[in-house]
């Protein structure tokens, strides 16, 4: 498999950990506003959040599976 001589991972690991600059990056880097990052923790946040809840309810509902299957004597 051959990759396009364009492709230089530094820029695309740059591009992934936009906080940070890379050496040797080009000069059309994108800055971020304090908006945005403001929009990227509020999501992050919220998804933490629901992903927190789902786990739970999972782990309840195993829980209380267990305890009804030892409750009707199923081994």
């Amino acid at each position: 498999m051959r990759f396009h001589t364009d492709l230089h991972l530094r820029d695309l690991a740059g591009r992934i950990h936009w906080p940070h600059a890379t050496r040797g990056a080009t000069p059309i880097t994108h800055r971020h506003t304090s908006d945005e990052d403001a929009e990227v923790a509020k999501a992050t946040l919220y998804v933490s959040t629901v992903t927190l809840v789902v786990l739970l309810v999972v782990l309840a509902a195993i829980a209380f599976g267990q305890e009804a299957m030892h409750w009707l004597g199923v081994h």
